[in-house]
């Protein structure tokens, strides 16, 4: 049973999914990609980080929208996050205005490790304004989102796939006078558990759109 309980709607909406629950440390741990943290039951546990079940952005029309394409191949080993080539942009917001900045990113993705038996995967993360957009894969510090995923050493270098994400975040300009101008980038990286050869991320045929739209309300939820 998903209920909303959100003030900021006139209207509540409740939707009957007889399987639906939340996942316990276990289930989260078992089902999405982890990184090893000594501290990760503390972590995960600690009341003080409890995230929203459900987080819900509500703005105006869009009134702004650029997309950046590129054709040209970019393999990376890095294990720490290093900007996309080309990827990087910036937003303005009006003086005392704020905005809901919407984020969609798509490519040919392939992320290999030949002769690993280690589950690496390939992230990627979306900055705005120095920080991660919605949904947070670094809210509770050991999560982090696979773009693509090495599936321990099967993917080859002819392993080519298509990805994509989408990414949300509100920004306001508290000046009255002066406009904020906003950067934006997508970064990436990889996970190298095994301390071997790192695995290879290569993307290709990306494109990410930015969008504007008037205001912006960010509010939450729980199932």
């Amino acid at each position: 049973m998903f209920k909303y309980t959100t003030i900021a709607f006139a209207t509540i909406s409740t939707l009957a999914i007889a399987t639906a629950h939340s996942a316990s440390i276990d289930e989260v741990r078992a089902l999405e990609p982890q990184t090893l943290f000594s501290t990760i039951d503390s972590i995960l546990e600690a009341p003080t980080l409890k995230e929203p079940d459900v987080t819900i952005f509500t703005s105006g029309a869009h009134y702004y929208k650029q997309a950046i394409t590129s054709t040209k191949p970019q393999i990376i080993t890095s294990e720490k996050f290093v900007p996309l080539s080309g990827s990087k942009s910036s937003v303005i917001i009006p003086p005392g205005a704020s905005a809901l900045v919407n984020l969609t990113f798509t490519a040919e993705s392939r992320c290999s490790e030949p002769d690993s038996n280690m589950g690496n995967w390939c992230e990627v993360s979306i900055q705005v304004d120095g920080q991660e957009a919605s949904p947070k894969a670094s809210t509770f510090g050991p999560d982090t989102y696979a773009f693509d995923s090495t599936d321990t050493g099967t993917e080859s270098s002819y392993s080519w796939e298509s990805h994509a994400m989408d990414r949300h975040i509100c920004i306001t300009n508290k000046s009255t006078t002066e406009k904020k101008v906003v950067p934006v980038n997508v970064l990436w990286k990889v996970t190298n558990f095994d301390g071997g050869a790192a695995p290879s991320f290569w993307l290709d045929d990306w494109s990410f759109t930015i969008q504007l739209a008037k205001g912006c309300r960010q509010t939450t939820s729980e199932f």
